[in-house]
């Protein structure tokens, strides 16, 4: 690199090693630098298809936690362009999003749960846990869920 005067001013210029001109009047000033090789890029933040997968184990899933987790889901992968939303869908005692798979003709209904703030809070939590590839504790956290709605169920019984 050589620092060089013109008329208008300071101006840098860059050079190869092998290319380095002449050191003449014009230069004021030149120095070496190496480039650090590029840091390896990233794979994806979590696998699609491992998401995709228990999104669709979860299809027949009825219990609450199971049915929230399982909106999240859709709505990650609505988001990452995997489903598409179709429509909103009024009938029985909740609403449902019907969701389309891309390249494919396969359509999805997914329940949309009820969510009081501090489940919204716990959900982002999920969501976060997705984004971070620890797909497989997922099912761990839905039966943790079904267990706190069953004690939550009793609490409200009492």
């Amino acid at each position: 690199m050589c620092l060089h005067e013109t008329p208008a001013g300071y101006e840098r210029r860059d050079y190869c090693a092998s290319c380095l001109p002449v050191v003449g009047a014009e230069v004021i000033a030149t120095w070496r630098t190496r480039r650090p090789p590029p840091a390896p890029k990233k794979g994806p933040s979590f696998d699609p298809a491992a998401i995709f997968r228990f999104f669709q184990r979860l299809e027949e899933a009825d219990g609450p936690g199971q049915v929230q987790l399982r909106f999240v889901l859709a709505l990650l992968l609505w988001r990452k362009k995997i489903l598409r939303l179709e429509r909103s869908v009024a009938g029985g005692a909740r609403e449902q999003w019907e969701f389309s798979e891309r390249g494919s003709d396969a359509t999805h209904r997914v329940v949309r749960p009820d969510l009081a703030d501090d489940e919204l809070e716990r959900l982002s939590g999920q969501l976060e846990m997705l984004l971070a590839g620890a797909p497989l504790e997922l099912e761990a956290v839905a039966t943790e869920q079904e267990e706190q709605a069953d004690d939550r169920r009793l609490a409200d019984e009492s």
